[in-house]
């Protein structure tokens, strides 16, 4: 029986065109898996390391890596839903191309002589307690998503005071001044004692159905100052990233979702304070011979979400 010569070459082919289906499937799923869920625009340099993968596009396998440490522009950030997990990618322009890269591998250059102290300490923050007292009232958000657009910082106002003693007063009289926060932060510790699943009752009703709110006793020293403001930079990192939103400024228009009081009071109204603004220039400028703003701090934010 005379065998058929070309069934080997029949088999090579159909191996062959398996592969290519294979890889084919395996592109898109790969292309599929990274779903661009919110981006928006900055204006950072940064430091990437050797080694470091760039993409040339967000639904890319290629990319190129670095050589060794490249100095870039990031000019957008890309919030990522990849294989059912949540990424930060930023697009950055190198020797006149742009790429893309997760954000992570970024070393953001710092302005503020404050936060570059936070860098030198190694961008410490403690963990958050949770000390939850069920006294505060629970009533959910107004967004459409019933969730926080946000968060809302505060200082406390009060000289000398501690964060024990700022927690306890707010509880022992809250059934008569009807105001509470989500947490208090001082250089050692993040405390939570309402549940940032409902909203709070801090900065007035334009702005409480809507963020989650926290509270800083005075420091007074540099590094107690500096880890303050690092815990506090870490925990407004934690709201975003757990609640898949964006480190964004707060707006007149009522966009952005990193507000102090003071720019609630100028921007939303319902309220008439004017903090942390005080609170934070007095004290960078006593300590560090400088100024410390809320574009000072979401700068310190990006750089503890990137590595969330």
């Amino acid at each position: 029986m005379r065998k058929n010569k070309n069934q080997p070459n029949k088999l090579i082919i159909l191996i062959i065109l398996l592969l290519l289906i294979i890889a084919g499937l395996f592109y898109l799923m790969h292309r599929s898996a990274r779903q661009v869920n919110q981006s928006y625009p900055v204006n950072e340099t940064a430091t990437i390391a050797p080694a470091t993968k760039l993409y040339k596009s967000l639904s890319s396998l290629g990319g190129t890596k670095v050589d060794a440490n490249s100095v870039v522009k990031v000019d957008r950030y890309y919030l990522v839903k990849a294989n059912k997990q949540q990424q930060t990618f930023a697009r950055v322009q190198v020797n006149g191309k742009t790429y893309y890269v997760l954000a992570k591998d970024l070393q953001i250059s710092l302005d503020n002589d404050v936060n570059k102290y936070v860098a030198q300490l190694g961008y410490p923050h403690v963990k958050i307690s949770q000390q939850i007292n069920d006294k505060f009232i629970k009533r959910g958000y107004a967004s459409s998503t019933g969730m926080p657009q946000g968060v809302v910082i505060h200082d406390t106002g009060t000289e000398y005071s501690t964060l024990s003693g700022e927690a306890r007063y707010m509880a022992q009289n809250y059934k008569t001044d009807q105001v509470f926060v989500h947490t208090f932060i001082d250089a050692q510790e993040i405390r939570n004692i309402a549940d940032t699943k409902y909203m709070a009752d801090g900065a007035g009703p334009k702005a409480n159905p809507y963020y989650v709110q926290f509270e800083m006793p005075h420091e007074y020293s540099a590094g107690a100052f500096a880890k303050q403001v690092a815990n506090a930079a870490y925990y407004t990192a934690y709201i975003l990233k757990k609640n898949n939103l964006p480190v964004i400024k707060g707006a007149k228009d009522g966009t952005g979702t990193v507000w102090t009081h003071d720019m609630v009071t100028r921007y939303l109204g319902g309220t008439d304070h004017q903090d942390p603004t005080a609170y934070w220039n007095k004290t960078a400028n006593k300590y560090f011979g400088t100024t410390y703003d809320v574009n000072d701090f979401i700068q310190l934010v990006q750089v503890y979400y990137n590595h969330m």
